[in-house]
C-alpha cells in the first residue's frame, strides 16, 4: 500500500548517492549515460554554441558602390555599437552642456572704488575752479590713459556734473553686477552656444543662474545696456553722452570662463552616453546578393564578422548556464512522479541520447547549412520522431514533456528564436497528440499523415508575419511537411526495431502477444488445457478490473495470458488440469509444494526465453508473490515440524498495479470454482476474504494500489464472476414431446 511503502522507505534511512550507484549496478548504468549526455551537451554548449569565437563566415568585406555577389545571413544573434551613431550622440550631448562663467567680485569692487575715487578728484577740482589744463594734468596723473583732454574739458562745463556721476555710479554698479563676461576666443566648440551659466558667491553662499547667451552683458552690449538705461531713468542725451564716457572708462570683464569646472560637466556628460547598440538577429540576411553595398551595409558586416570570430564570454557562460538549469528541469520533469511512468536503461540512454542529438544538431547545422531564418532550425530537427517514439514507449505525457525540453534546448541553440522554439514545441506537441489512440500500424501511417498536415499549418502560422509573398510561405510549408513525412516514415521503420532492442511493453507489441494463436498459448492449450482456460478467465477479470481503476489494461490481459506458463512441464500436477486423479495424493506434502512452487521459476525462465517484456515477465514471477502454499504447509505441520519458507512462493510481492491485480484475480478465479452454488452474497464474501488475506500479509505494499482500487476490483470480480455464473433454464431433452411440439 502506498502509506506502508513511504513508511518503511522513511525507516531505511538516508544513504549516499556513492553507496546506491555502487550497490544498484542499474543506478549506475543510468547515471553514466545521463552524466556523459551532460557533458557533451556543455562540451556543445562551450565550443559550439551561439556565444563560441570561430562562428564568422569565410567572406570578404565588400566595396561600397558594388553589388553583392552572395547573401550574407547572421549565423547568431550579435550586438555591436555603432561608433558613428555613437559619437554623434556624444557630440549631441556636448552641446546641450552650458559654459560655466564665475564672477570675480573683486574686480567689481576695484571698477567702482576707482569711479569713485575720479568722481571725487573730478568734483573737487572743478569746486576749486582750477584752469581747465591744470585740471586734465591732474586728472591724467591719477589715471593716466584713461580720458583725453577734450573728455575732461567737456566734464568739467557740463553744468549737471553731480547727477552725471551719480548716474554713472548706479549704472556701472547694475551692470557689473549682472557679470559682465569674458569670452575666449577658443574653448568653447563643445559647449552649447544658445545659453550660459554664470555662478557667484554672494555673502558666502554659492548661486547661479542660466541666461540665454544673447542676453549676458559684454563690454561689446554696453551702448545697448547704457540706452535702456537712459530710456528707464529718464536721462538726457547730453547727460547720457558723459555718463557713457565714464561708465565706458571704468568698465570691466568680471565673469571668466572657468574652464575647470565646464571640463568637468563636459566629461560627465559624455561618460553618461549610452552607446548606440545595433542588433543583428540570428538568420537576419544582413547582405542579399544583387544589390549594390552600402557604407551602412560595410559596417554591419565588419561588425558581424568581428563580432562572430571572437568569443562572447557573457553569452557563452549564460548560456551554460541555461542549459545546466534545462538539465536539471529535465530531472524534475521526466522523473516518475511528473512524467508518470519510470524509464528501464534502455529507454533512459534514448531519451538522454535524443536530446543530445537534437541540440547537437541544432547547434552544429547553422555552421554547415545556409538556412534562410532561424525558423528552419527547427524544422530540420527529429523533434517529432523522438515525441512520437516516446509517445508509444512511456505515454503522451512523458512526450509532451519530452518535447518541451526539446524546445528549450533549441531555444538556447537558436540564440534565443522564439519562432524556433515555438514550431519546434508545436511539433512536438502534434505528435505526441496525433499519435494517443494509435492501436495498429494503420493507425500509426493515419497518424503521419496528420503530423505533416498539422506541422505544415504550424510553419504557415509562424512564417506569415515574415513572408513577403506567397512564395515566400510556401517554402517553409514545404520543409515543414518533409520534416513531418520524414518523422512519421522513421517512426514506422525504428519501432519495430526499437521494441526489439528495448523489449519494450508498447501496445504494438502487446497486442500482438494478445494473440491466442501466438505458438507457446497454443501448445499450453494442448498441454494443459485446464490452466489455459483458467488463465483465459484470469485475463478477462484482470483486464477488467485495470481498466476501471486506471491501470493498463492491455498490460495485465497479456500477463495474465502468460502468468501460468511454467505449468506446461508437468500440467498434471495442477488441479485445473486433473481429471480425478490427483498425484498429490501419492507423495510427501514437501516435494508437492516443490513442484507447485516451481511453476513460478520455470514460468519465468519461458518468459524471459520468448523476449516478453520485464513487465510481462514480472508479473509471472510475481503472481503468487511469497505467499504460503498453505494446503501442503497444512499437511505437512501435521506430520513434522516444518519451516514456512520450504513452503513459499520464490518470488516478491507485486511490483506494479498490474501484477496485484493479476495477483488478486489468479487467487478470485480459482477459489470461486470452489464455491457450491456461487451466488452475487457468496462471491462477494470470498473476494473480500481474498483480498483482506493480500493485505494482512503484506503482499499489496509495493503495487501502490489504495484501498479505493481495491474496492473497485472487488467490484469488478464480483460483476464478472457472477455472471460466469448465472443460472439457466434446464432444457428439455431432445426426445422429449415437449421439445418436438416447440419445433412446430
Amino acid at each position: 500500500m502506498r502509506g506502508t511503502r513511504n513508511l518503511e522507505s522513511a525507516e531505511e534511512g538516508p544513504r549516499t548517492l556513492v553507496a546506491r550507484l555502487r550497490l544498484d549496478p542499474e543506478r549506475r548504468v543510468r547515471t553514466l549515460s545521463i552524466g556523459l549526455s551532460l557533458l557533451l551537451g556543455l562540451l556543445l554548449t562551450v565550443t559550439l554554441g551561439p556565444g563560441s569565437g570561430g562562428s564568422a563566415r569565410d567572406f570578404d568585406l565588400p566595396e561600397a558602390g558594388r553589388a553583392a555577389t552572395k547573401d550574407i545571413i547572421a549565423d547568431r544573434r550579435i550586438s555591436f555599437v555603432d561608433e558613428k551613431a555613437t559619437q554623434l550622440r556624444i557630440e549631441a550631448e556636448e552641446r546641450l552642456v552650458l559654459p560655466i562663467y564665475v564672477i570675480d567680485e573683486r574686480l567689481s569692487v576695484a571698477a567702482l572704488e576707482r569711479l569713485g575715487s575720479f568722481q571725487r578728484l573730478v568734483a573737487s577740482l572743478v569746486d576749486s575752479g582750477i584752469v581747465p589744463d591744470t585740471l586734465f594734468l591732474r586728472v591724467q596723473s591719477e589715471f593716466p590713459g584713461l580720458f583725453t583732454k577734450a573728455d575732461i574739458a567737456g566734464l568739467s562745463r557740463f553744468p549737471f556734473l553731480s547727477q552725471v556721476f551719480l548716474d554713472s555710479d548706479a549704472i556701472l554698479r547694475r551692470f557689473l553686477e549682472s557679470g559682465v563676461l569674458s569670452i575666449p576666443s577658443t574653448g568653447l566648440e563643445h559647449y552649447n552656444s544658445d545659453y550660459v551659466e554664470i555662478r557667484r558667491s554672494r555673502g558666502g553662499r554659492p548661486e547661479s543662474v542660466e541666461l540665454e547667451a544673447t542676453a549676458a552683458q559684454t563690454l561689446a552690449r554696453l551702448p545697448r545696456f547704457l540706452q535702456a538705461e537712459a530710456q528707464s531713468r529718464r536721462i538726457t542725451r547730453p547727460a547720457l553722452a558723459f555718463v557713457g564716457l565714464v561708465v565706458g572708462r571704468f568698465a570691466v570683464e568680471n565673469a571668466f570662463f572657468d574652464a575647470d569646472l565646464s571640463g568637468r560637466r563636459l566629461e560627465a556628460a559624455r561618460r553618461q552616453v549610452e552607446p548606440v547598440v545595433r542588433t543583428i538577429a540570428a538568420g537576419e540576411r544582413v547582405l542579399r546578393k544583387g544589390l549594390v553595398v552600402t557604407e551602412a551595409d560595410r559596417e554591419r558586416l565588419a561588425a558581424l564578422r568581428a563580432a562572430l570570430s571572437r568569443t562572447d564570454w557573457g553569452h557563452l557562460l549564460g548560456d551554460s548556464a541555461v542549459f545546466l538549469a534545462i538539465a536539471f528541469l529535465c530531472f524534475l520533469l521526466l522523473g516518475p512522479k511528473t512524467a508518470g511512468v519510470e524509464l528501464k536503461d534502455g529507454e533512459v540512454a534514448l531519451a538522454a541520447g535524443g536530446l543530445l542529438f537534437t541540440y547537437a544538431l541544432a547547434v552544429i547545422a547553422p555552421r554547415v547549412l545556409s538556412l534562410p531564418l532561424p525558423l528552419y532550425v527547427g524544422m530540420i530537427l527529429p523533434s517529432a520522431l523522438f515525441c512520437l517514439v516516446f509517445a508509444i514507449f512511456a505515454g503522451q505525457r512523458f512526450a509532451l514533456l519530452y518535447g518541451l525540453l526539446l524546445a528549450l534546448l533549441v531555444l538556447v541553440a537558436s540564440d534565443y528564436d522564439s519562432r524556433a522554439f515555438a514550431f519546434t514545441l508545436f511539433a512536438s506537441m502534434a505528435a505526441a497528440f496525433t499519435i494517443r489512440d494509435a492501436e495498429s500500424r494503420m493507425d500509426l501511417v493515419m497518424a503521419g499523415a496528420r503530423l505533416v498536415l498539422l506541422e505544415a499549418g504550424i510553419a504557415a502560422i509562424l512564417a506569415l508575419p515574415l513572408a513577403a509573398d506567397a512564395g515566400g510561405m510556401l517554402e517553409p510549408v514545404v520543409w515543414a511537411g518533409a520534416n513531418g513525412f520524414a518523422s512519421a516514415t522513421l517512426a514506422l521503420g525504428l519501432f519495430p526495431v526499437l521494441e526489439q532492442l528495448l523489449n519494450a511493453p508498447t501496445r504494438f507489441r502487446l497486442i500482438e502477444l494478445s494473440d491466442l494463436n501466438a505458438p507457446i498459448l497454443k501448445r499450453l492449450l494442448a498441454v494443459a488445457p485446464g490452466t489455459y482456460s483458467h488463465s483465459v478467465a484470469v485475463a478477462h477479470l484482470a483486464e477488467t478490473a485495470c481498466r476501471d481503476i486506471g491501470a493498463d489494461a492491455l498490460l495485465a490481459r497479456v500477463g495474465a495470458y502468460y502468468h501460468d506458463i511454467g505449468k506446461m512441464e508437468q500440467p498434471e500436477y495442477f488441479v485445473e488440469n486433473q481429471s480425478g486423479y490427483n498425484k498429490h495424493d501419492e507423495i510427501n506434502p514437501r516435494l508437492s509444494a516443490t513442484v507447485i512452487r516451481s511453476h513460478v521459476k520455470l514460468g519465468v525462465e519461458k518468459a524471459r526465453a520468448l523476449g516478453l517484456p520485464s513487465e510481462v515477465v514480472d508479473i509471472v514471477a510475481q503472481h503468487h508473490g511469497n505467499c504460503l502454499i498453505q494446503w501442503f504447509y497444512d499437511r505437512a505441520s501435521k506430520e513434522e515440524t516444518v519451516n514456512p519458507e520450504d513452503f513459499s512462493y520464490p518470488g516478491q510481492p507485486p511490483s506494479s498495479r498490474e501484477a496485484a491485480v493479476v495477483m488478486l484475480a489468479d487467487a478470485a478465479e480459482a477459489a470461486s470454482r470452489t464455491i457450491k452454488k456461487p451466488t452475487v452474497a457468496r462471491l462477494e464474501s470470498l473476494l473480500g476474504d481474498i483480498v483482506l488475506d493480500r493485505v494482512k500479509k503484506g503482499q499489496l505494499e509495493r503495487s501502490d494500489l489504495t484501498f479505493r482500487d481495491l474496492e473497485t476490483i472487488r467490484a469488478s470480480f464480483t460483476r464478472i464472476l457472477s455472471g460466469h455464473f448465472h443460472a439457466r433454464i434446464e432444457y428439455p431433452r431432445i426426445d422429449d414431446p415437449r421439445s418436438r411440439e416447440s419445433e412446430r
